[in-house]
């Protein structure tokens, strides 16, 4: 073996998808994802996963990244206009302003906030403040519930309740 040779490296994390939380062992080498199974150690999943969280490492090819990802803030000065790079600063201040006329011009209702569902039970609290009180609307879902509707669904059908 070459004194070169790129050492293929595997580290523990988390699949991003549901709100499970399924441990995930992700296979690198040289920067870039070559495999992803399930952790056989981690309580939630004990090495299984479902059809989603096994095919997330196939999210990670480089030509799908470079089609969707975006790797710095972009604006459009109008609907239409090409994006163009932007400073965190610039972009967040067009959020901030975006939202503040919504709520003045529509009213808080106007306003939906989606969320993902990996938060924490206390950052859930913490989001919903933010959202039910400083925004003032109650238009708020998880992917939490929305997600994970058909996988009801489909216990229910099977197993006869969802558990």
């Amino acid at each position: 073996m070459s004194p070169h040779a790129i050492t293929p490296t595997t580290t523990r994390s988390t699949c991003p998808y549901c709100g499970v939380g399924c441990g995930v062992l992700i296979e690198t080498q040289g920067g870039e994802i070559t495999n992803l199974v399930g952790d056989p150690h981690h309580p939630a999943n004990y090495g299984k996963l479902c059809s989603k969280g096994a095919s997330l490492h196939h999210t990670t090819l480089r030509v799908i990244q470079m089609q969707t990802r975006l790797l710095q803030p972009m604006l459009r000065a109008t609907k239409g206009a090409p994006a163009l790079v932007t400073s965190w600063e610039a972009a967040q201040s067009r959020v901030v302003s975006a939202i503040a006329t919504a709520v003045q011009t529509h009213g808080a209702g106007s306003v939906g906030v989606y969320a993902s569902g990996q938060l924490l039970t206390e950052e859930y609290y913490v989001f919903n403040k933010f959202v039910k009180g400083l925004l003032g609307t109650n238009n708020m879902d998880t992917n939490s519930r929305l997600c994970m509707s058909s996988a009801v669904a489909g216990y229910k059908a099977t197993l006869g309740a969802d558990s």
